[in-house]
Formats: C-alpha cells, structure tokens, sequence
C-alpha cells in the first residue's frame, strides 16, 4: 500500500491465475458472490484484499453496509457504484494473487489500496491517483524511544507483508545486520509485532496510524517519504469502460466534497492540500 510490491513471482502468478480462472476458493468471495466470473451490467465488482484497516475491512454487522464491507476504499468505490447505479459487489482476493484473478475475468477491478508503478502501468491500467501514501515504522511503545528510523533496526526483526511496496522497500534498504519477516497480511504482522516475534512493521503509512489510533501498546515513530500513489486498476484488455466509470466516479467525488467527507472519518483531517487526492481545477 506504500502497500503493494512492483512484481509478483512468476509461479505464483501463475498459480494464482489457475485458481482463479477455476473459481477460486471461499476466501475469494464476497458477499453474494459469484466466484465464476466478473460483473453484470447492473454490478461492479472488485477484488480486494481484505483486512487492511482503514482501507478495506469487513463490516460489523456485514449487513450494514450493501457489499458487507467498508473502509476508506470501499466506501469510495461505493459511492461511486451507488452513482453510478450499480450494485457495488466485493470478492476477497489474497494481494499476491489479485492481478491474477482480474486478468482471469473475476472482477472488473482491483481497489486494494494499489500503489501506481511503472511496472504495473505495463500490465495493467489505472484510474488518476486518489490517495497519497508513505512507508512508517511501527513500533511497541516500550521501543519506541529505541527505534525512530530505518537505520535504527540494524540487527533486529522487522516484519512487511508479502508481495508489497514495502517489502520491496525494507529489501532495498536492509539495515545491517536486520532480517526481513515477510507475512501475509496487515493483520499477521501487528500479531508478530505484539507477540514480539519482529520487532517493528514497515508497511503503508495509513494502516500504521490507523492501527496506533485502536491499541494503546503501539506507535509510529517514523514516516518514510516515498512519493508512493493509490490508484484503482483495471485489466488491459476489455476494461477501459470501468476505467472511465472510476475515473468520472472519482472526479466527482473529489469535486462534490464526498471525497473530503471519507477522508476525514477515517483519517480524522481532511486531506492536505495540493495533493493527488484534491479536485483538479
């Protein structure tokens, strides 16, 4: 996220490819799910990888919301479905398998807190950016004084998620002497982090922080500038109608104030001025 590596590794890939084009399993579908295949034309449907607190999460009760899911992604890709007068559907996608599954026809987008990459621009398309985001360090408050930077971990544990920018970030600038703990997801990391099996997280700024704001034992002691952007992707080949679904959603958004709105509920600001995330002119 920022969240999202560059690549993924050939075999997995393809193997994810395969899962998905056979239907793929229970974790791949959200609600009312149909895991044989994309949208109707009344549907949006994205794929995501859930949690990723504040971003994208379950629901609680899942029938509070149309999709059973919400977060800062979701309520926006939301409203831009709801305006769009489709029915907004969600199908949990594991991240290193979820280009994989919208090239296999299983949704018409990826809204996964996606950062934008020369790379993935090649193989996929993407709306303009929505959402600017930076690496942190996350920390237990009892080592938070200790570790206040990158440079500061020579030697210890530090854990990012699989198939992400900021696992391509860590492993780019591995402090000597620190090992690289690579998980699943958001949620495998903070558990690592508590247990004290890593000794700090480096992944999306927003999840660090969000994650800071709910438990009271971590902090952000550091955020890394790395100019990463959010954007939502669509496939290549027969997805330039979403694109510009999302891309008009999205302007509109920004321009209506509802963009505002969900960046300060989740974010408790509104967003900085002069950013991606601001109306064009």
């Amino acid at each position: 996220m920022s969240r999202r590596l560059l690549a993924v590794p050939a075999l997995v890939v393809a193997a994810a490819f395969l899962l998905a084009s056979c239907g793929g399993s229970d974790s791949e579908s959200g609600s009312g799910s149909d895991s044989s295949g994309g949208s109707s034309a009344d549907t949006l449907t994205i794929c995501s990888d859930i949690p990723y607190e504040p971003m994208e999460f379950e629901a609680d009760p899942p029938d509070s919301t149309p999709s059973g899911y919400t977060g800062f992604d979701i309520d926006l890709v939301q409203e831009i479905a709801t305006k769009a007068d489709k029915q907004l559907e969600v199908k949990v996608t594991p991240f290193d398998g979820i280009f994989a599954a919208m090239d296999a026809g299983n949704c018409d987008a990826v809204v996964s807190s996606v950062t934008i990459t020369d790379e993935r621009k090649e193989n996929m398309n993407f709306t303009e950016p929505y959402f600017d985001s930076d690496q942190s360090i996350l920390v237990l408050k009892s080592n938070a004084s200790q570790f206040t930077s990158l440079e500061s971990l020579a030697g210890k544990k530090i854990g990012v998620q699989s198939g992400t920018t900021g696992e391509e970030f860590v492993t780019s600038n591995t402090p000597a002497g620190a090992t690289v703990t690579a998980l699943p997801g958001a949620a495998d990391l903070f558990a690592a982090l508590e247990a004290g099996t890593i000794d700090a997280v480096v992944q999306d700024y927003p999840i660090n922080a969000y994650r800071a704001t709910t438990n009271d034992d971590v902090k952000v002691t550091a955020r890394i500038p790395t100019d990463e952007k959010y954007g939502m992707a669509t496939p290549k080949k027969d997805g330039a109608a979403t694109l510009e679904l999302l891309d008009k959603g999205l302007a509109q958004a920004k321009s209506d104030g509802t963009y505002d709105r969900l960046y300060e509920k989740y974010f408790g600001e509104k967003p900085p001025s002069g950013s991606t995330t601001t109306a064009k002119p």
